[in-house]
């Protein structure tokens, strides 16, 4: 305000000093004229330094915000009227609007906002659950082009192929090229035409052990759409040990027991030929007595598969050691296909029937990470539900329940309703075959001393951005010490998971870092701001619009009230004024004065 002041002083000194000249010039022609131009030039210099400000009267819902997300068109909102607001992760440059460091923050601090107009791709699932109870007005952008889906193993064993799994949105016309590459050469490619939205899988088994990056790369001509990171431990990790009691020798129990010899699973089966008469094998492992189910013979395995009517089939002494093995860390796989429980362990699962449509195949999702399968062929009745206790763990594409799983102890029961999936191996899927058992065995099986789990949220941690590292611990209720690069952190325990922890880190480098779980140390990526922006915007779009369609279609009734807004004169008006002035001035002085 005191610079203000000094120029406006400054400038009517000028002024003065002018005016005085040319009252005591010579030539007096033209004075008036003089006089205005100089008294102009003078004016408009002065208020090119000291904008001018005024209040101007505008309708509008004094309850409302205008959110500016990432992907926002700057030409649209351009010409909105009130005030602007963005995130901190939001780059929108050449736009005046007031960066909110927290949007939940904000919101409780202005409780009389009631409504958001939200332009761009949207918020992520974690800011909208802040939204609930607020009305949404959402302007999408177009879908943007790039990787809008992927999904890969982040650890695999040695000689277990990587695949890479995704789907590509063209939004242009020209066709693109995406290349998967690994270790300074292209490992697989796929043209993805114009206009078109096309999945891919890559598939490539890791020649090396240890962390490596794979990169997918988007390439249309001589230029690069994209180049994303795949981060990839390859290492050597026991597997754990199964145990199958078997009814009867069905062909899901067949293919099963392939798959994990396959795969180097320590495996034992035994399928009941007659009553109280037993056929058994033992796969990557010693044989051991199976005629008597206990709880010595239990601590052995990290999980069990059986199918309820070998469940019902069992003395109750072997299904209470069951229990007590489940109680103490074993996991337990149940496969259903009546809608009526057979025993009190598998009755903890409530089912429905529907009946199944002719010829429809079966469309899974993992409920996690959505993850989806190629179809099924299969035509499925059985169902699920899926109770506060219980969660869902795979499901069909309309969020059907097939597979749940609940807490028992220190273990994990999951319930399975899909009762062929080796129908994928005959049809030529053995990837999401693979893909479907590895989920159920590492979801289920026995949290051991050797085996530490870690999940990351969000999928894809960047620097300086909050992230949640979650561990599961084989021992719970001790207070583990978590290090990310010997910085120490907090860890929180899950109420309802005991041995469940979490802890929240802001990164400071891209790349590869160390976390230290007790003695143990676990690798986690780090990536760009840039990766993966395509998949995130999409996302951000479809839990936008999720979010808005389950809110329902609410109303805002608040009227239209009279709202202030302080605006600015351009300084280009004051610009273009002074070059008149003066020019003015240079010509008759240079030309109509001689």
């Amino acid at each position: 305000m005191e610079f203000n002041y000094i120029a406006m002083l400054a400038g009517f000194l000028l002024m003065t000093f002018l005016l005085y000249k040319e009252v005591r010039r010579a030539n007096q022609a033209r004075l008036l004229w003089r006089i205005l131009a100089n008294i102009v030039a003078v004016g408009c210099f002065v208020l090119l330094i000291v904008p001018i400000r005024y209040e101007t009267h505008l309708k509008q819902n004094p309850d409302e915000i205008i959110l500016l997300t990432e992907g926002t068109n700057l030409d649209s909102v351009a010409n909105l009227k009130g005030k602007k607001y963005t995130l901190p992760s939001v780059d929108l440059k050449n736009t005046k609007a007031t960066t909110i460091a927290d949007l939940s923050y904000f919101l409780k601090s202005n409780p009389n906002i009631r409504k958001l107009n939200v332009y761009g791709y949207g918020l992520t699932a974690a800011e909208l659950e802040n939204l609930k109870g607020y009305q949404i007005s959402f302007h999408p952008s177009a879908n943007p082009t790039g990787i809008i889906a992927a999904n890969w193993p982040a650890k695999l064993k040695t000689s277990e192929p990587l695949q890479v799994q995704g789907m590509y949105q063209n939004t242009t016309k020209e066709t693109v090229k995406l290349l998967l590459k690994g270790l300074g050469k292209a490992v697989d490619s796929v043209n993805i035409e114009a206009n078109a939205n096309k999945s891919f899988s890559f598939k490539t088994t890791p020649k090396q052990t240890g962390k490596a990056v794979y990169q997918l790369l988007a390439l249309q001509k001589n230029d690069t759409l994209a180049k994303e990171a795949v981060p990839v431990q390859v290492g050597n990790q026991a597997s754990m040990k199964v145990l199958i009691l078997a009814s009867f020798p069905d062909f899901e129990y067949k293919f099963l027991k392939n798959w994990l010899y396959e795969n180097q699973y320590p495996l034992a089966f035994r399928s009941q030929i007659s009553k109280n008469k037993y056929a058994s094998d033992f796969l990557n492992m010693d044989s051991i007595n199976l005629s008597q189910i206990n709880a010595l013979s239990l601590k052995k395995f990290d999980i069990l598969i059986i199918d309820e009517e070998e469940l019902a089939a069992i003395s109750p002494g072997e299904r209470s050691s069951i229990n007590i093995a489940v109680n103490n860390g074993m996991g337990l796989l149940i496969r259903v296909t009546d809608s009526k429980a057979l025993t009190r362990l598998s009755g903890k699962s409530n089912r429905f029937e529907i009946p199944p449509l002719k010829g429809k195949t079966l469309n899974l999702m993992l409920a996690e990470d959505h993850f989806k399968f190629n179809p099924l062929p299969l035509e499925q009745g059985l169902f699920l539900k899926t109770n506060q206790n219980e969660q869902s763990v795979i499901t069909d594409a309309s969020g059907k329940t097939l597979v749940n799983s609940s807490i028992s102890g220190y273990g994990k029961i999951l319930t399975s309703s899909i009762s062929s999936t080796y129908n994928w191996i005959l049809s030529g899927e053995k990837t999401d075959y693979a893909a479907y058992w590895s989920k159920l065995l590492a979801n289920a099986a026995r949290k051991r001393n050797d085996m530490l789990t870690v999940n990351i949220i969000p999928q894809f941690p960047v620097v300086n951005q909050k992230t949640r590292i979650i561990t599961d611990l084989s021992v719970a209720g001790k207070l583990p010490i978590l290090k990310v690069d010997d910085v120490q952190l907090n860890p929180r325990q899950n109420m309802e998971l005991p041995f469940q922890w979490d802890a929240l880190y802001w990164p400071k480098k891209t790349g590869w870092i160390d976390l230290q779980v007790n003695q143990n140390i676990e690798p986690i990526y780090i990536y760009k701001k840039t990766d993966w922006q395509a998949l995130k915007n999409q996302q951000n779009l479809n839990d936008t619009h999720q979010f808005i369609k389950n809110l329902g279609t609410a109303v805002n009734n608040t009227q239209l009230k009279d709202v202030v807004i302080e605006e600015e004169i351009s300084i280009w008006w004051f610009f273009t004024g002074f070059l008149l002035a003066a020019a003015f001035l240079w010509y008759e002085s240079r030309i109509l004065a001689v």
